[in-house]
């Protein structure tokens, strides 16, 4: 018997919502939206300097989300990928690629 709900998101992860402007660098830059819990769960967190907190997805992230789902090239999609997530709020403020 299994007690899991496959849609349940820890609070501590979940945002309370998502920008317009999020949501439109999210579709603009092909970035599955369904992603936003790993990347909060999993994402290097760093303070931005702007009122913001940058979830990125690093080497480091991949390989311990690789370890709980296994190595897919869904999870190797999300390589460099980031979210903004505005600290008054927990509003989603953009999503993007970082650039080498």
């Amino acid at each position: 018997m299994s007690y899991s709900n496959p849609r349940f998101v820890p609070t501590r992860y979940r945002p309370a919502s998502m920008s317009r402007h999020a949501d439109k660098r999210a579709q603009q830059r092909g970035i599955d939206k369904a992603a936003l819990p790993l990347l909060l769960a999993y994402g290097q967190r760093e303070f931005d300097g702007k009122g913001g907190v940058r979830y990125l997805m690093t080497a480091t992230s991949l390989n311990a989300l690789s370890r709980v789902v296994g190595r897919t090239k869904q999870v190797e999609s999300l390589a460099g990928v980031y979210v903004v997530v505005s600290t008054e709020d927990q509003t989603v403020i953009t999503m993007g690629h970082r650039h080498n």
